[in-house]
């Protein structure tokens, strides 16, 4: 859809699952380190400069379940874009200093952030909703200690070890004829055997039940910051996606209405919800709102946004928000199938996860009544697991 772009994605399971358990520093650091040295010849400061006029980028990724690399290029660039994609794969380079400066800078940031309340509140939220597991724990300054380059070079390399494994995915303007030596050359060419990786299952459970938290903190601009979260388990298929992401839009509709509108509360009221692959069906909705450090007013405002999540559990949601949340969606999609970036996620969810988000969308979509919203919504909070986390200055009472 655009005449100069070609997109690559490139995706493999397995991910830092593998060493997560044993080693959770090292491996949540290697996407961010395993490119510090950059690559082949050239140093991550070299690079730009040997691209410079150029219009190509790869990089290489590590989640917790997959390893990917992401590029993009012109027509006239494809082949320096899978050229970088080939030395990503067969030469990551070690560069002691670029890693050094990096533990440095990485050290001073880490510090600075104690300091800060927004951490403060980042971090009580962490624990709410995960305990204390060490996979989704914040990295702090002394948790540097236990970097090891060489180890993280050595992950990265098993993990990018053996390209047969991965799903590559090329989207936009390109002549096949033209772009199959250049695959052949350097994709192909690559020792692989063709074998589907797999990841290692870790604890990443949510923490059940209900709790609040109310705490003070130190602050230059007193503000009072409210989060609340849903957790639950629903079944991840294309209609109960779909019906999340129309429950945060109403959601969006209905606090700008109430509690920015009618109540002057706050500047916005940021609502959003999701179903994860994995762990499978863990399901999270969240809430968030700034306000004036007034522990009555907040409290009322934030009443005012759970009764409306029980109020679409008794009487649906509103038709016009309804309505207009369902018009909006239809456009999205129209607008998307113009884009090669929803073609390249399309398609590459189909070949690696054999999930089809597309074939069937609007039908599924259009089919979705106020009822079946109110019913899901139901399900998803009867389920029990209400956490709120109220930060407010230590001047307020």
């Amino acid at each position: 859809f655009k005449n100069d772009e070609i997109l690559l994605t490139g995706t493999s399971a397995g991910g830092y699952s593998h060493f997560a358990v044993q080693d959770p520093i090292n491996s949540r650091m290697m996407s961010a380190i395993s490119t510090l040295g950059g690559v082949g010849n050239f140093s991550a400061t070299d690079l730009p400069k040997v691209l410079a006029g150029k219009t190509a980028t790869a990089r290489p990724s590590v989640s917790l379940t997959t390893q990917d690399i992401n590029g993009s290029s012109s027509i006239k660039d494809f082949e320096t874009m899978i050229q970088l994609v080939y030395l990503y794969f067969t030469n990551p380079r070690k560069d002691q200093d670029a890693y050094q400066s990096y533990v440095q800078r990485m050290e001073t940031q880490l510090r600075n952030q104690e300091a800060e309340p927004m951490v403060a509140f980042s971090d009580s939220i962490n624990s709410a909703i995960y305990g204390n597991n060490p996979l989704t724990q914040r990295i702090k300054s002394e948790d540097l200690d236990k970097l090891d380059y060489d180890r993280i070079l050595g992950m990265y390399k098993q993990l990018f070890s053996n390209p047969g494994s991965f799903v590559f995915t090329l989207v936009g303007n390109i002549n096949e004829d033209e772009v199959r030596p250049v695959i052949e050359r350097y994709l192909a060419s690559l020792p692989a055997q063709s074998e589907k990786a797999d990841f290692v299952k870790v604890p990443m459970d949510f923490k059940e039940g209900k709790m609040e938290n109310i705490f003070h903190r130190e602050m230059l601009n007193p503000k009072a910051s409210v989060f609340n979260t849903i957790t639950g388990n629903i079944k991840r298929d294309m209609k109960n996606q779909i019906q999340m992401s129309m429950f945060d839009q109403i959601l969006d509709i209905v606090y700008t209405e109430k509690v920015r509108e009618e109540e002057g509360g706050t500047y916005g009221v940021y609502s959003g919800g999701s179903i994860s692959r994995y762990p499978e069906g863990q399901s999270i909705l969240q809430i968030m709102f700034d306000t004036d450090p007034d522990t009555e007013r907040l409290k009322h405002l934030n009443k005012i946004v759970l009764d409306e999540l029980d109020n679409i559990v008794a009487n649906g949601p509103r038709e016009s928000d309804f309505s207009k949340v369902k018009e909006y969606m239809n456009k999205s999609y129209n607008e998307n199938l113009k884009e090669n970036g929803y073609w390249l996620n399309i398609i590459d969810n189909k070949y690696f996860y054999g999930e089809d988000m597309h074939t069937k969308y609007l039908e599924t979509l259009n089919g979705i009544t106020r009822a079946d919203i109110q019913s899901y919504v139901g399900d998803f909070l009867k389920q029990g697991n209400l956490k709120t986390i109220i930060m407010i200055p230590n001047s307020t009472e």
